[in-house]
């Protein structure tokens, strides 16, 4: 059943559709503006019922002339077949949904509305909402208003111009913060009305509501010229003096602007004339003058400003026209013209600084303008009249003000200055030379000082006015007032020169002002009858005169007016300076010399001691020293570091000055004080400070060459007034190469000696100067042969100070001077051996020099001797290979062996032996080397000599002891080593053999308690029982305890060796028939029967029945069985 339904609703949709355009079953007629169009009521009757005012059923034709034909269709159309084609034609649509909503056909108008939606923007937002809400177009009409309100502060009057009132209060009503401000910028007098009745309980309040912008509706009114406005709202009790959130009333505002048709009309309607400006306290009047031709100036001196300044104005002539009506207006409502704003500016300062003629003509009408007040810092408006032109005429501000009763000689500013000098310092000319007319001609005006003592000449000097000082010194101005402070600011150079008490002439230099300082010298000097005359030496604060200040300044100019005009040249400052000092300082030569052609005094000093001649060569002036020299200053005055004028000069690398000086004859000596008071010349100065540079300049210019230094006149002088060094032997110490070859060059003595006999050449040697060496001995006249008081040639002292090369320069000289003997009998290889100087011997050695040559002495020591003695086996060896005798022997017929025996020399025994040497040789005493090795104790050298030579190891020196007895009576702590050496290297080495007096190597080692080599040699077998030939033996020899011989006893391991002789070595008894000998079996000692009757086994040496033994023995044995 639903199928069928729709299936029939397809169908009548599709026959409508082609009703359109058909006469088929028409029964209505529509008049288009192009044709007729045959409809059919039922389908318009389908659509709504509001075709005509007549119902469809009665009528026969509709009539749609008036309705465009493209309209007309686009509805037809949709109404038979829903279609519709809208073009992006934005009016086509608006007129379409404007006749759709006239047949009431909603579905279409929203079709329209949604285009239009898609049309709208802020240009068609207000006529869209406005169609939208004839027409009941809610859609539209929501969109559009959202638009405008968005949008709303960007809407003016000309956009609502012909909107409908209606729509738009209620606009005003949704977006305006304050309709009533809203209403009056939109110029719609209808919405003023609209809103001020709906609100007319709170008109008191909305009428004089500030806007966010602090407008008044009022002031709004009046601003676009909207009287009908205004006049209703006045008649709804506007408030004429309402004041903006800056507290500025409508008048003022309106002035401000230069509104003459708003002032007129709150004026008229009794606004405030009275009222002033916040803060500024500005009247109207104030505010009136500020219309002048220019904007508005700022340039108040000191930098005040006007609170009026606070706005500029657009140059209006028109403008200037209708506010000096204003002004009219205002005088005549009684404002006073000469009533003062915040800074004490009243409105005639106003109209000057603006340049507000047509005002200023106003107020100077008034008898009540005053036109002398001054602003709060001082200032009359003559100032500002004087200051905004350049044209003094009659027409001008100034010449108005002055004929009104200006004051011309009125004090101004906090300074106390008058208007005179702050339109000086504004660097006025013209302005201060109109203004001396009408100054009373009276001197104190003239000569008026401001509070730092500056009078109008001083500032006129300042700007360079030369007429302006000219009329000043005309009517009497005083060029001597000096000023009387120092913070003076009126300087208009960068370099500005602190202090005060300075007069004109002063600030003329300071200022560099030539032409004012001719104005001022000249002006006096053809004047000199005038009331003050010119002192050109005044001192400011520093004690600087004009002439030095021009000094300090470098303004040289000045120097010859000032000098023309009596400045005294001589005359010194504070400082102690004249100005050719001070001319000097500041490098200025030009004038230096000019003041010394002008009788400058060149003796005078500074405070510290300094000459002109000094200062100039501190400053490196060398034409200032050239003209002070040719006009005769003494050129050996010291300066305060005692420095004379050459040495100055040269010590500060000023050569050009120093020739100068020595051009003009200057002593190139200066004999001075030196080291500890002694006297010296600038030579030899500069050699002790190693000046090269200056001693050379000294030796080139003639100084003397080769005078040593001495004691002062009164005797002082250390060390060096006593050494006779001359300035050669200075610079051979000091290594000074430049300054020999310039001695040698220009004649100095290369041979004198100082205090110690010492050459040059010597002190050349002794400090390793190579370079000095060779220049000395390049030199023809050096003698080689000098000797110093030590004896030492040149050579010598090369070789002593190690120089080989200095040695060999000499040799080459002198072939002779090796061979050279000091005063101790020795030559050069006798020294060098002795210092063990290896480089000089192997030096020596390789010129080949006689290598057993003997010392000239009593030990006729030979250099190998000499080798030995210092253990240094090289130099031995290399004697050796230079031919030096093995065997020779010295005055105590000892070998070289001996001598390194005696040293312990090992190393240097085993090299004499391996060339050679005789071991077996003896000395006067008788001794071999082994004898020497075992008396000093040297292990090592005895094991050489027992282990790589055949000497004979027994052999007896005159006393009869062989090295063993030498060992037991001088053996040091390893004499028990040494004689174990002895008896590891000799197995049969005698160890009883006895001396001449009968002594063993071990009965001497006992009486010199060698404990230690007591008990090697009885380990190793020696006797116990020896006796000398004093009866000595070790068991009766007179010590203090007998713990050495119970030691040894007890140290007996085996049976020692029996003694022999013919008494018993206890009692003393002689060996006879009757009686018999026997011995000791545990010492082996000679005993007669009694003194060996004591009998006990000894198991030691393995004897285990009892035997016979000395009581000694017999008690050391049971002491130890004990």
């Amino acid at each position: 059943m639903n199928d069928d339904k729709e299936e029939l609703l397809n169908e009548l949709l599709q026959v409508l559709s082609r009703c359109y355009g058909s006469d088929k079953f028409s029964d209505l007629t529509i008049k288009l503006k192009n044709g007729v169009f045959n409809a059919h009521r039922l389908i318009l009757y389908a659509r709504g019922d509001n075709w005509s005012t007549t119902p469809l059923s009665q009528i026969s034709s509709l009539n749609w002339e008036h309705i465009d034909a493209e309209i007309s269709i686009a509805i037809l159309k949709w109404v038979y077949t829903f279609e519709i084609d809208l073009p992006s034609n934005e009016e086509f649509v608006l007129n379409l949904m404007k006749n759709a909503g006239s047949f009431k056909l909603k579905n279409l108008c929203k079709i329209c509305e949604r285009k239009l939606i898609e049309f709208s923007c802020f240009d068609n937002c207000i006529k869209f909402y406005t169609i939208a809400g004839e027409i009941g177009a809610t859609l539209l009409k929501n969109h559009c208003a959202g638009l405008i309100s968005r949008n709303w502060s960007s809407f003016t009057a000309k956009d609502f111009k012909d909107t409908n009132a209606k729509w738009l209060y209620q606009l005003l009503k949704t977006n305006a913060e304050y309709p009533l401000h809203s209403a009056v910028k939109f110029q719609r007098l209808d919405l003023v009305e609209w809103h001020l009745n709906e609100n007319k309980g709170e008109v008191a309040k909305i009428i004089n509501q500030l806007d966010k912008d602090g407008n008044l509706p009022l002031g709004l009114a009046l601003s676009d010229k909207q009287t009908p406005i205004a006049k209703i709202l006045c008649e709804f009790k506007a408030d004429v003096n309402a004041k903006d959130q800056n507290g500025w009333s409508l008048l003022q505002r309106a002035i401000q602007r230069g509104d003459d048709y708003s002032a007129e009309f709150l004026i008229s309607h009794n606004a405030d004339v009275f009222c002033v400006t916040p803060e500024t306290l500005d009247t109207c009047l104030h505010l009136v003058c500020a219309h002048g031709e220019s904007i508005l100036s700022c340039d108040e001196p000191n930098g005040h400003f006007s609170p009026v300044g606070s706005f500029k104005n657009e140059i209006s002539l028109d403008i200037t026209n209708k506010m000096a009506h204003i002004a009219k207006i205002l005088i005549e409502k009684g404002v006073d013209p000469s009533k003062k704003n915040a800074v004490g500016f009243t409105p005639l300062h106003v109209a000057i600084m603006t340049k507000n003629a047509k005002v200023f003509n106003i107020l100077l009408e008034e008898e009540s303008v005053d036109v002398n007040a001054k602003t709060a810092k001082g200032f009359p408006p003559l100032w500002y009249a004087l200051y905004q032109t350049k044209h003094f005429d009659g027409e001008s501000f100034a010449k108005k003000l002055l004929l009104k009763g200006a004051k011309a000689d009125i004090v101004c500013s906090d300074k106390s200055e008058t208007l005179l000098q702050l339109i000086i310092l504004k660097n006025f000319e013209n302005a201060a030379l109109f203004l001396l007319e009408y100054i009373p001609s009276d001197v104190v005006n003239v000569n008026h000082m401001n509070k730092y003592g500056e009078t109008a000449l001083h500032l006129a000097t300042i700007f360079g006015h030369t007429r302006l000082v000219l009329n000043l010194l005309k009517l009497g101005a005083n060029v001597n007032i000096e000023t009387i402070s120092s913070k003076s600011t009126n300087f208009q150079n960068g370099d500005e020169y602190s202090g005060y008490k300075h007069t004109c002439l002063h600030y003329a230099i300071i200022q560099r002002q030539i032409k004012v300082l001719e104005v001022l010298i000249n002006y006096h000097l053809e004047n000199k009858t005038s009331k003050y005359s010119l002192d050109c030496n005044l001192k400011d604060s520093k004690g600087n005169t004009p002439l030095s200040l021009s000094i300090i300044q470098r303004f040289k100019e000045a120097i010859p007016l000032l000098l023309k005009g009596g400045a005294d040249i001589n005359v010194k400052n504070s400082e102690g300076l004249t100005v050719l000092h001070q001319a000097i300082i500041n490098g200025l030569s030009d004038i230096a010399i000019f003041l010394l052609n002008n009788g400058a005094d060149i003796n005078l000093t500074t405070k510290d001691g300094l000459s002109p001649l000094h200062l100039s060569i501190d400053h490196h002036l060398p034409n200032v020293v050239d003209a002070l020299c040719r006009h005769g200053v003494d050129m050996s005055v010291p300066n305060q570091r005692k420095q004379c004028p050459l040495w100055a000069a040269l010590s500060s690398g000023q050569d050009d000055i120093a020739l100068i000086l020595v051009r003009n004859g200057v002593d190139t000596d200066a004999w001075g004080e030196g080291p500890e008071g002694c006297y010296q010349t600038l030579l030899h100065k500069a050699i002790d400070e190693s000046s090269q540079h200056i001693a050379k300049f000294l030796i080139q210019n003639g100084c003397d060459l080769d005078t040593p230094r001495r004691p002062s006149p009164e005797g002082k002088g250390g060390d060096e007034s006593h050494d006779g060094c001359t300035p050669l032997h200075l610079c051979c110490q000091w290594g000074l190469v430049d300054v020999v070859q310039t001695l040698l060059e220009h004649g100095a003595f290369i041979n004198k000696t100082d205090s110690e006999g010492k050459s040059p050449l010597h002190l050349a040697i002794e400090n390793q100067h190579k370079d000095i060496i060779s220049l000395l001995l390049c030199h023809p006249s050096i003698d080689l042969t000098i000797r110093d008081k030590k004896g030492l040639t040149p050579f010598a002292a090369a070789l002593t100070f190690r120089n080989n090369k200095a040695a060999q320069a000499i040799l080459d000289k002198l072939p002779s001077a090796a061979e050279q003997f000091n005063n101790k009998g020795q030559n050069f290889l006798h020294v060098a051996l002795q210092n063990n100087q290896v480089e000089n011997v192997l030096f020596l050695l390789s010129i080949k020099v006689d290598v057993n040559s003997r010392v000239k002495d009593s030990t006729q020591t030979p250099p190998l001797h000499l080798a030995a003695a210092g253990g240094n086996e090289v130099l031995v060896r290399s004697l050796i290979l230079s031919g030096a005798k093995v065997n020779e022997v010295d005055g105590y017929k000892q070998t070289a062996l001996h001598i390194a025996a005696s040293k312990g020399h090992a190393v240097v025994v085993s090299a004499l032996l391996q060339n050679e040497a005789l071991p077996d040789l003896c000395d006067t005493d008788g001794n071999n080397p082994l004898h020497i090795a075992c008396k000093e104790g040297h292990l090592a050298v005895a094991r050489v000599l027992l282990t790589e030579s055949n000497l004979e190891a027994d052999m007896i020196n005159i006393k009869g002891h062989n090295p063993l007895h030498v060992l037991a009576i001088y053996g040091k702590e390893n004499a028990a080593a040494i004689c174990n050496l002895f008896i590891e290297t000799i197995s049969d080495f005698p160890l009883d053999k006895q001396d001449l007096d009968g002594n063993t190597a071990l009965l001497l080692a006992y009486m010199k308690g060698k404990g230690n080599l007591c008990r090697c040699l009885v380990k190793a077998g020696a006797c116990l029982g020896c006796m000398n030939r004093d009866g000595v033996t070790l068991f009766n020899y007179q010590v203090a305890t007998k713990q050495l011989l119970t030691s040894l006893l007890d140290s007996l391991e085996r049976e020692p060796p029996w003694s022999t002789g013919d008494i018993c070595l206890e009692c003393g008894n002689e060996f006879k028939f009757t009686m018999r000998r026997h011995h000791c079996r545990h010492c082996g000692r000679l005993l007669c029967h009694k003194c060996s009757e004591l009998h006990t086994p000894i198991i030691k040496f393995n004897i285990c029945r009892p035997t016979r033994v000395c009581e000694v023995c017999f008690e050391v044995i049971q002491g130890g069985a004990s």
